[in-house]
């Protein structure tokens, strides 16, 4: 790590009066240009990489995902236009890409309508996905978001382990009250975790509405946990940026109850690099990938709010399954030309896809514009 890294957030932090939320802090180590883990391009994904999704096991994940797709895209395309299929943080574009290459295969009448739409602030993934998706089939834009507003899109949006990523503020209980946890500087400079004021309000409210009563509800003193107060916002910003569709969200997550019980003290924030997850936040600024678990209930509570409709949540085990993966694992044992290491790759990739206690515990988190059905209502009305 950069000796600057640190003298980068300490700067930060004096300019902020000597602490700062930690959901600008958050922001800092994931996205400035200059230190943060994404903004900076010091992430690396893959199997030699700080992590790995679902993309770089295979392409069975965007197969299946596809025949969801595939009727949305029908719904939309009786209306003329274009069709848009938007990846908000597109990683390097390898899911994009899989996904394109599927579009092509299944060469449905309103292909030529299709664009791929890849939402990315930070210049060097931007660049990343430009080279992966150079020889596209399908055309790809790196629009704007101002572009997008301007001009909403039919769409269908899908964000890929993106919302674990949004900055998160904390919190803490002390002396029956809720109280902001910030990040400040000690008499040496180093960083540490500062008790704030107490919390607004409306936040108390919103945390009210997820089970947290405003005394702690027996609690115990120093109790903490987060909550992702960039989550409505990013949520209008989509709905502003589509007239008509879908969004798609697939992260790890939890309900409420489970996710602020009173025996989950810390909450879920974890610092990932190498494959290795750490609850140092703080240890080397920039250095490491900061991620929280996504709430479920506040997604299906900010939704009517946010101009979208609520249309469930599944887990990915469940929803792959239910479009026919379960099929497809009994076929590798069937005679064909694959090859016996293909076929047990794929297997491996089908088990780390459903399996509750590896990617299967993702959950797959469904809003759409009013009047839209569900994406499982088309599939089984196409079937």
């Amino acid at each position: 790590m950069a000796v600057d890294s640190r003298e980068g957030l300490q700067q930060l932090l004096v300019e902020q009066g000597g602490s700062a939320s930690f959901s600008l802090v958050m922001d800092w180590l994931l996205n400035n240009p200059e230190h943060g883990f994404y903004g900076s391009g010091r992430c690396c994904f893959g199997s030699r990489g700080d992590f790995v999704t679902a993309p770089y096991l295979g392409s069975a994940l965007a197969d299946h995902l596809l025949k969801q797709l595939l009727p949305c895209f029908d719904l939309l395309a009786e209306q003329p236009g274009t069709l848009s299929l938007i990846e908000w943080g597109p990683g390097d574009g390898l899911f994009a890409q899989q996904l394109a290459q599927g579009f092509v295969a299944a060469n449905p009448p309103w292909l030529p309508r299709l664009e791929i739409l890849l939402l990315e602030l930070n210049a060097p993934l931007r660049q990343r996905q430009q080279q992966t998706l150079q020889n596209c089939p399908i055309r790809c834009h790196w629009p704007e978001l101002q572009q997008l507003q301007q001009t909403p899109r039919r769409a269908v949006v899908l964000a890929h382990e993106l919302l674990d990523a949004l900055p998160v503020d904390r919190f803490v209980l002390h002396q029956g009250r809720w109280h902001g946890l910030e990040v400040g500087l000690n008499a040496e400079a180093d960083f540490e975790w500062q008790r704030g004021a107490v919390l607004q309000p409306k936040i108390q409210s919103q945390l009210a509405s997820l089970g947290l009563a405003m005394d702690g509800g027996g609690r115990p003193e120093g109790w903490c946990s987060e909550w992702c107060s960039s989550l409505e916002p990013w949520l209008e910003l989509v709905r502003q940026s589509i007239d008509e569709g879908w969004l798609l969200a697939i992260d790890y997550g939890h309900p409420a109850q489970r996710y602020y019980s009173p025996h989950r003290d810390g909450g879920t924030l974890l610092a990932y690099r190498g494959q290795l997850a750490s609850p140092e936040l703080l240890a080397e600024p920039g250095s490491w990938d900061i991620t929280a678990h996504v709430c479920t209930t506040l997604l299906e509570q900010l939704a009517p709010g946010s101009g979208w409709n609520w249309l469930g949540s599944v887990l990915q085990g469940e929803a792959l399954l239910r479009l026919g993966l379960g099929t497809c694992w009994a076929e590798l044992s069937a005679p064909g030309a694959e090859s016996l290491s293909w076929r047990l790759a794929r297997r491996e990739e089908y088990q780390r896809l459903t399996d509750p206690y590896q990617l299967g515990g993702f959950w797959w988190l469904q809003l759409g514009t009013p009047g839209l059905p569900s994406m499982e209502e088309l599939v089984a009305s196409r079937s």
